[in-house]
């Protein structure tokens, strides 16, 4: 009789086998990023090899009630065009199954399984083996394939709301606000201790590599002669752009993103000069009580001295880089799960103030917030998404105010982590054709892969679909 080549593996002490044709490899478990709002059985996402590829857990997908999360190994699956993992316990052998022989499950045989997903038992050696069907594992949903690749984020910034604000970053340094033009910072980094280089400048710490390119690290603390100390596990350094190479700016921590009206802007006083007569502050900014004072990035150094630290080759891969374009991200937290969402889409950052509450919402809805004469609705992202609550402290919460077609929306999110630029190369549609992806596929619009295999991702979300525009109304016109 004709024999079929299987791929035989072990899961919860029983012997399953799958086609050989559906099994592209078998891989150790890597780090699994979660996808919120997705089944049960579905435990997250995958990087492999720049491929960002779903994973199932089959145990719980075949009818298990048990959450077993020391599963060692992963088949990666094909079908239809759709890559996929599953975990199992391990993967035994390639085995050639009679499948002439197979035979409906009975008794003890197929107890506790989802008959859809079997084709039989068959006997293989001195075993019984199930013999699964990998379509009714993946359940592949082609209508969402061609939804997905039909939509694109377009680029909401309006030109007259640009220029009649200003959008800063603001950090704080020795207990003071300062802040850089949102446009003039590339990324935020986490605080690094830099190499020390001969001959630098007093207030140039040394330089670090970041993604093969060297940058620069200016101290500004020593930049503008203030005291204090640099709490490390706090510290961010701000990546600003001076078109042929990058600087960065140590700061003690990152505060806020704010779009402030260019009626709280006033010049800086003359008498605010730096080394060598350069101006070192650009404005100051008067919100909320709090005065800020903006940083003139060309005016803290010196151009072609600094240059002359990154080489030549550097810039060269720098530029390469660049070619093929970047996204940059603002990343935040959600119980302890990093989340992105582009920068030209966020408003501004706000700490968690006081809400008023808004009868007859959703109970994902904390309330709405009153910036500046807009009513803006905020959503718990925790809640929205069907998180577990985080333990963190409230004094890191902060709500994104972000734009919409015709109005703003509010999340408020555990944390805000920092600004990251991610290259167009590293992003990459969300691998969410299965069915039981449920609403992670409305809410997912793109997935960011870091440079490390295995390493949690970002997912980016869709900010369209945490409310609709009707629930937007709603919220907005409850409380005016």
């Amino acid at each position: 009789m004709a024999k079929n080549s299987c791929i035989e593996f072990v899961l919860d002490g029983r012997y399953f086998a799958l086609p050989l044709e559906n099994v592209k490899e078998i891989i150790s478990r890597p780090e699994i990023t979660p996808l919120p709002m997705a089944s049960k059985h579905v435990r997250g996402i995958i990087n492999l090899r720049g491929d960002v590829i779903p994973v199932v857990d089959l145990a719980i997908r075949l009818g298990s009630s048990e959450d077993k999360v020391d599963r060692s190994e992963v088949l990666i699956l094909v079908l239809d065009g759709l890559t996929a993992g599953v975990m199992v316990d391990s993967a035994s052998q390639v085995a050639e199954l009679d499948l002439g022989d197979l035979s409906e499950p009975e008794g003890n045989e197929g107890a506790g399984l989802d008959r859809s997903a079997v084709k039989g038992v068959v006997r293989h050696e001195d075993r019984l083996v199930v013999l699964l069907d990998a379509a009714d594992i993946l359940s592949v949903d082609r209508e969402m394939l061609k939804r997905i690749a039909a939509e694109n984020n377009d680029d909401h910034m309006d030109s007259q709301s640009k220029y009649e604000t200003m959008r800063i970053v603001t950090f704080d340094l020795d207990g003071d606000n300062y802040g850089f033009r949102l446009e003039e910072v590339r990324e935020i980094l986490r605080y690094q201790p830099p190499v020390s280089v001969p001959d630098a400048p007093p207030f140039v710490e040394g330089v670090l590599q970041v993604r093969g390119n060297i940058l620069p690290v200016v101290n500004l603390r020593e930049r503008l002669h203030r005291g204090g100390e640099l709490d490390q596990e706090k510290g961010k350094i701000l990546v600003a752009d001076y078109g042929d190479f990058r600087l960065g700016f140590v700061a003690d921590a990152i505060k806020e993103v704010l779009e402030v009206p260019m009626s709280e802007v006033s010049e800086p006083p003359s008498v605010v000069r730096g080394d060598s007569n350069r101006q070192t502050v650009s404005a100051i900014v008067h919100h909320d009580d709090d005065i800020v004072t903006i940083l003139d990035k060309d005016g803290l150094v010196d151009r072609e001295r600094l240059r002359e630290m990154a080489s030549e080759d550097d810039r060269a891969v720098a530029d390469k880089e660049d070619g093929g374009g970047s996204e940059t991200l603002v990343v935040f937290k959600v119980s302890g799960q990093p989340f992105g969402l582009p920068i030209t889409r966020i408003k501004e950052i706000n700490r968690v103030g006081n809400l008023s509450e808004v009868p007859g919402m959703p109970d994902f809805v904390e309330g709405v917030l009153d910036l500046r004469g807009d009513v803006i609705p905020v959503v718990s992202l925790c809640k929205r998404l069907g998180l577990n609550p985080s333990e963190g402290s409230e004094e890191d919460g902060r709500i994104l105010v972000v734009e919409l077609d015709d109005s703003f929306l509010g999340f408020m999110v555990d944390d805000v982590t920092g600004v990251m630029e991610v290259p167009l190369s590293h992003m990459s549609e969300p691998p969410l054709s299965m069915k039981e992806l449920g609403r992670a596929r409305d809410f997912v619009s793109q997935v960011a892969r870091t440079d490390v295999e295995g390493e949690r991702m970002v997912l980016v979300l869709s900010p369209e679909s945490v409310l609709s525009s009707q629930e937007v109304v709603s919220a907005r016109n409850s409380i005016s």
